[in-house]
Parts: C-alpha cells; sequence; structure tokens
C-alpha cells in the first residue's frame, strides 16, 4: 500500500517590491529568493507570492499557513495606500494564530501593525554586516555572541510592539530581531547570500554614498549566520517554536 504523501505547508510570501530591473535577468524577482530560502530538506514547504504593494491580495489568512512579509524601498512611516491594508492583514493573521515572519520592512511593518513605532535610524544608513549580538541563544548562537547578517536600511524600529521578546540587538539597532507568540521580525536580510548583496550594492551606492558602500563591502565575513537564520526561519513557518527561547 502506498503511503499517503503529506501536502506541502503554503507559505504566503507579501511581496512589498520589485527587484531592481538590472539585478532581474540573475536572480528574477524577490519571490525567488524566498523560494530558494525555504527550498531545503524536507521539502515540505512551498511558497505562493503576493505583490501587495502592486494590490495583489490574498483571499485572507485562510489563503495560506503560513506568512512572510518582505523588504521593501518604501518606508512604513510614509505609509503608501497599501500600508494600512497590510498591517490589517497582519493583525488578521497574528488573530488566527497563524506563524508569521517579518523581514526588514516588513520587520518594521509588523511592530507598526502591532503598537509600535518606527521611523529613520538616527544614524544614517545601516549596511552590510554590521555588530549585532544575540540576547538570549538563538541561530546557532550563544546568548552574548555576534550574530553576522547582512542589512540594507536606514528606518528601524523605534519601540518594539507589546510583548515582544528581544532576541538580538545592537548598539545603534536595539531591535534587530525578536519575537511574540507565533510572530518573528529580523531587520537584516537572510535571503541574501554575497552575490546578491555585492550586486545590490551597486543600486544603493547613489543613495547611500561611496564610502558607506566601500565600507560594507569591505567588511564581508568571509563566513556569516546566514544559514542557521534559514534554518530558523523555515522551522518558525513550520510553526515550530524554536527551543530555548523564553515564552
Amino acid at each position: 500500500m502506498n503511503s499517503m504523501v503529506k501536502p506541502k505547508r503554503r507559505v504566503g510570501i507579501l511581496l512589498c517590491d520589485d527587484l531592481h530591473e538590472e539585478l532581474q535577468t540573475r536572480w528574477s524577482s524577490y519571490l525567488a529568493l524566498f523560494e530558494e530560502l525555504i527550498d531545503d530538506e524536507p521539502a515540505d514547504l512551498t511558497a505562493v507570492g503576493y505583490r501587495v504593494h502592486a494590490d495583489e491580495w490574498p483571499a485572507g489568512p485562510e489563503a495560506a499557513d503560513a506568512w512572510l512579509i518582505t523588504g521593501s524601498r518604501a518606508s512604513v512611516h510614509e505609509d503608501p495606500g497599501w500600508i494600512a491594508p497590510l498591517q490589517a492583514l497582519v493583525r488578521q493573521i497574528e488573530a488566527a494564530a497563524q506563524p508569521l515572519v517579518g523581514v526588514c520592512f516588513g520587520h518594521q511593518l509588523i511592530h507598526a501593525a502591532l503598537g509600535g513605532r518606527t521611523g529613520r535610524s538616527g544614524h544614517g544608513w545601516h549596511l552590510g554586516s554590521y555588530p549585532v549580538s544575540c540576547e538570549v541563544p538563538f541561530a546557532d548562537r550563544n546568548s552574548g555572541e555576534p550574530l553576522r547578517l547582512m542589512s540594507v536600511h536606514q528606518d528601524q524600529v523605534l519601540e518594539p510592539a507589546p510583548g515582544f521578546q528581544r532576541l538580538a540587538s545592537g548598539a545603534e539597532v536595539p531591535w534587530y530581531a525578536g519575537y511574540r507568540d507565533r510572530v518573528f521580525t529580523i531587520q537584516g536580510h537572510p535571503e541574501f547570500d554575497r552575490e546578491f548583496f555585492q550586486a545590490l550594492m551597486q543600486r544603493v551606492r547613489e543613495k547611500a554614498g561611496d564610502d558607506a558602500v566601500e565600507e560594507a563591502l569591505a567588511g564581508l565575513p568571509a563566513q556569516d549566520d546566514t544559514p542557521a537564520v534559514r534554518r530558523f526561519m523555515r522551522d518558525w513557518l513550520r510553526g515550530h517554536h524554536a527551543p530555548g527561547l523564553p515564552v
């Protein structure tokens, strides 16, 4: 008798931007980056993309089993027209007790939707693998150890949403990663690899300036914590609360 094949868990990717045209030939789309992130043994996750910034919306939380909100060139505090509906969807997803992950802009938007505050950093652009430390054991790192992940932002979480536990922080970015209940957010970009980051920096150079970009490129470590953070995210999207985290 053939065993029943368990259906894959659907991850709704709420896309908040399109990839720069110059990068599409090599990397296709932001959806493709996240498809690669979740594509790992036991191959039990599948991605469904919604370009919410272009008014493409899921029917509701029931359209997927777990959700992920991507980065964006937009700012939460500048409030493009699609921000409010996306924040409403965040609250619906949390009310439905579904796993939710926010990356960079998504990290900021989730905090804003759930009662926190976001805005410009007082330290300008944050690029590359800048100093961040784990507050608790996280992504194969012990408490107090550095967390190395590629980042690209000038906005950040200024006040966290109530009830969030901090996972990682830096002197200039106090809320780098955190969680509450089934919601996990992170300022960095675990979907990036080194080649993509280097190409993206050429698009960012005009805004951030040559000095900031060159410093970020020169400071990239030979190895970072991207693989471990990806594993953490995949487990979170499967509905597994990471062992050892405070509840």
